[in-house]
């Protein structure tokens, strides 16, 4: 009988036992997976909150970068005499355009230089007058220094150059040319012997074209439009 009770005792406790066992396991369990959950919800919104602090970073950075740029490329910032490396067509226009109204302030002629920007190239235009007696292809000793105006610039950069000379409609009437072809290259012609000769430039990046009549900015029914189509045009190709 003792025997019997002993056998049942045992295997009670035993029971007991292995039911408290596994009810502290399924605790642990439920505690674990708890916490792995919790886990993860706080790795996803460290996460979130990184990329939104990333992404206003670059916000700012893109904003700051943007009118740091502006300010490089204002005017003032060119009138001022800063120079920025960039080679930009952009900045070289506004440099050019400085450079005109030094050249118009020299000549006492507000209209006597004009920069002209296209696609792929800038143009120096020098008005009629500027440079030239009428039906002649020597520079005037007093309009010297609008070239040395403009080689200042040129030298500047390593961009090929082409001076073009041009003319009016009206056949020249002079011993020296017999058209005006030949005038307008003669004057093209002499622009680079110069500038090769005082300047400095080098010979490989300048060229000379005459191109008389053939390429008139305005008409040439016209006084005005004449004078305007005598010119000569220093051309800058980026």
């Amino acid at each position: 009988m003792n025997n019997l009770y002993e056998k049942y005792k045992n295997q009670y406790k035993k029971s007991n036992t292995e039911e408290k066992k596994n009810h502290l396991n399924r605790w642990v369990v439920s505690y674990a997976d708890f916490a792995t959950v919790l886990l993860a919800i706080f790795m996803v919104l460290w996460i979130s909150s990184s990329l939104e602090i990333k992404d206003e970073a670059m916000a700012k950075d893109g904003e700051l970068k943007k009118y740091e740029k502006k300010v490089e490329t204002g005017p003032n910032h060119l009138l001022d005499g800063v120079k920025n490396p960039s080679d930009s067509k952009e900045i070289k226009v506004i440099e050019f355009e400085k450079m005109a109204q030094n050249i118009n302030k020299n000549l006492n002629n507000p209209n006597g230089a004009q920069i002209i920007s296209q696609d792929s190239k800038i143009t120096i235009r020098l008005c009629d007058g500027v440079l030239f007696d009428e039906g002649s292809a020597i520079i005037k000793s007093n309009s010297k220094k609008a070239l040395d105006a403009v080689a200042v610039e040129l030298k500047k950069n390593k961009s090929n150059i082409t001076v073009e000379g041009h003319s009016d409609n009206i056949p020249i009437k002079n011993g020296k040319y017999s058209s005006n072809w030949e005038l307008s290259t003669a004057r093209a012609t002499n622009i680079v012997n110069y500038l090769i000769e005082t300047s400095g430039i080098e010979k490989s990046r300048l060229s000379a074209s005459g191109y008389a009549d053939n390429k008139p900015v305005a008409s040439n029914d016209t006084n005005e439009g004449r004078a305007k189509n005598r010119r000569v045009d220093i051309v800058i190709t980026n």
